[in-house]
């Protein structure tokens, strides 16, 4: 029996989950990394600082950590997000 590697359950070695567990990669593959609404100041600052050229330039170069990075900066992103949504009164910028 040949497995899913992504399977979380064997690793790859073969078991009655793995169809389950590559069913549920396929959907998780077409999800968005974040969905930014255009009309949120939170949002677009957030998405400049984690995603702008700088933080790019930085992903990507020398002392970067590539795609781990932008993921990160992604899951930091949706997690921002969630705590403005959550709260809007406790998440506001600081002004400097």
């Amino acid at each position: 029996m040949s497995g899913f590697p992504g399977c979380s359950w064997c690793h790859g070695k073969g078991c009655i989950c793995c169809p389950a567990e590559e069913k549920k990669a396929a959907e998780r593959a077409h999800e968005p990394l974040i969905v930014a609404r255009r009309n949120d100041p939170g949002d677009m600052a957030d998405l400049k600082e984690l995603f702008g050229a700088d933080a790019l330039r930085h992903a990507f170069g020398p002392d970067g950590e590539g795609m781990a990075e932008v993921h990160r900066n992604a899951a930091l992103f949706n997690l921002k997000q969630a705590l403005r949504k959550w709260n809007p009164n406790k998440t506001r910028r600081r002004k400097d």
